[in-house]
């Protein structure tokens, strides 16, 4: 694959009832990778890259290795998962501090690039889903937002896409995910949101119990993605995809691993055993 930041528009733009993102992301297999040995790599390749590419910075926040925040995404589908083999999705995201939103995402095309419009909720609504992502108050206030007629929105997109009605839709995947984020500036640029993804994943429909630990899956993933807000003055300097390139390959000759293109609705339902 040839990776290229996709020029069309802004990485993030602002359209009516959503937003765009553009979004530029490799993502390497982590299973194997324990917390040690990866805070290892991130503390070692700034000076690995350095003479390759001497204006680039990486930054953290203090606090982010000792306390991952959480994240949970809630993945919608056909009873049929007419969805899961596209390598599309539509899914809520929420965090009970900063954000809840759905989303539809496009499968990645052949230059790693992903076209993700999202509903950012507000109010009441947003506090609803932060609290209980896979309520039934929660559901209720995402289906009444993906059959909208009046305005475009994700489910409006994912019809347009793949011919499936969000009429259908409903959860099927939980997923629980805890981010590690590191930042890489160039020529003080913010360019990149790079990140190591723990996740863990329950089968909505199954008997199981949400509470019972061994109901959950779980995989690692280490993803090197464009910074969703990356400046128009930046964005087509080469270093960008240089650099995604010098990580990735970085990762695959330290760790012995290679990229990979399930999307986590993918991954994580091969783990439950349905996919």
């Amino acid at each position: 694959m040839s990776l290229v930041v996709d020029t069309e528009g802004s990485v993030h733009e602002k359209h009516g009832e959503y937003n765009i993102f553009r979004q530029l992301a490799v993502k390497v297999f982590a299973d194997h990778i324990d917390d040690e040995k990866y805070y290892k790599w991130l503390d070692e390749v700034p000076m690995e890259l350095q003479s390759q590419f001497p204006s680039v910075e990486f930054k953290e926040r203090d606090w982010v290795r000792a306390n991952p925040p959480l994240n949970t995404a809630v993945y919608y589908d056909t009873p049929g998962y007419d969805v899961l083999p596209t390598g599309a999705l539509l899914r809520t995201s929420c965090s009970k501090l900063t954000h809840a939103f759905c989303a539809f995402k496009m499968p990645e095309d052949a230059t790693g690039n992903r076209l993700d419009r999202r509903h950012v909720f507000e109010g009441n609504e947003k506090a609803t889903i932060q609290s209980d992502p896979i309520s039934k108050d929660a559901v209720s206030i995402v289906k009444k937002l993906i059959t909208r007629r009046d305005v475009d929105q994700p489910g409006t997109f994912l019809a347009l896409a793949t011919g499936i009605s969000a009429d259908d839709l409903s959860p099927a995947m939980v997923l629980k995910g805890h981010r590690t984020t590191f930042y890489v500036l160039i020529d003080g640029y913010d360019v990149l949101r790079c990140s190591i993804d723990r996740s863990s994943v329950f089968d909505f429909r199954s008997d199981g119990n949400a509470e019972s630990p061994e109901n959950w899956k779980s995989f690692r993933e280490v993803e090197l993605s464009l910074y969703p807000r990356i400046s128009d003055e930046i964005k087509s300097d080469p270093r960008v995809v240089q650099v995604i390139e010098a990580l990735r390959d970085s990762l695959i000759t330290r760790f012995n691993t290679h990229v990979i293109y399930d999307i986590k609705y993918q991954r994580g339902m091969k783990l439950l055993g349905k996919y």
